[in-house]
């Protein structure tokens, strides 16, 4: 189930462009450290402006939480790679190990609150030196908020266990260098 739809993919690679141009706008998120100071940011609501729709739909108040977190975590994000998911690259073995170490991203699996997504989020951006996967990342924060509403409503949908955003996480994380094995086997 795809929550950011394509018009709205493109939206927010415009908007990081923009940002990436206007430091002022860039430098308000970048300080942002909870989903509050997002919020109140200028870069937030330039976002916020363009994407009204995204949030403002009834019932679906969890969409403006969604969107504080990846403008904030889009601050930082200096270019963007769609080769694979926001989660495969995490898994990506640079030397012996992965890119976000398997205790770093058992933590970021466990986050309760969008303070602490928006936390972890950013140390697995910066693991990343700026390089993601934007609209992998985006759609993952609004699945994230999405499951996380549904909890706190106590709303039950059936889907497979793989749509689940920390089962996905975990398969494309574990997965994630076993496609470079599979090259290298070939060879």
């Amino acid at each position: 189930m795809k929550i950011v739809k394509d018009d709205r993919r493109e939206t927010l690679l415009q908007w990081h462009e923009t940002l990436q141009e206007k430091r002022g706008l860039r430098a308000s998120l970048r300080r942002s450290k909870t989903v509050n100071d997002a919020c109140l940011s200028e870069g937030f609501r330039s976002l916020l402006m363009q994407t009204h729709t995204q949030w403002k739909i009834d019932g679906h108040v969890w969409r403006f939480t969604a969107l504080a977190v990846t403008a904030a975590l889009a601050a930082h994000v200096k270019s963007i790679d769609e080769r694979q998911t926001f989660a495969a690259q995490l898994g990506q073995m640079t030397g012996n190990n992965p890119v976000m170490s398997e205790l770093r991203f058992s933590r970021l699996s466990a986050v309760k609150t969008p303070d602490e997504l928006l936390r972890q989020l950013l140390r697995a951006v910066r693991l990343l030196k700026g390089t993601v996967n934007l609209p992998s990342l985006a759609e993952d924060v609004f699945q994230w908020c999405l499951e996380k509403d549904e909890l706190l409503n106590h709303i039950r949908h059936r889907r497979p266990l793989t749509e689940f955003i920390h089962v996905r996480w975990a398969m494309e994380y574990f997965q994630a260098d076993d496609k470079g094995k599979d090259k290298n086997n070939d060879q």
